[in-house]
């Protein structure tokens, strides 16, 4: 890690087993808004 110019940043599904309905896994895994949050906070760094 002493190589990278920025912070490692994680983006992954919450600690929770993914269900099988469409609705609840919207919610525990990443959505394209989190995931380009994400991706924006450390294009800022």
């Amino acid at each position: 890690f002493e190589y990278l110019d920025g912070p490692v940043k994680r983006v992954a599904a919450k600690d929770s087993p993914v269900p099988f309905n469409w609705f609840l896994e919207d919610v525990v895994l990443p959505q394209t808004g989190e995931i380009r949050d994400a991706a924006e906070e450390l294009l800022r760094f």
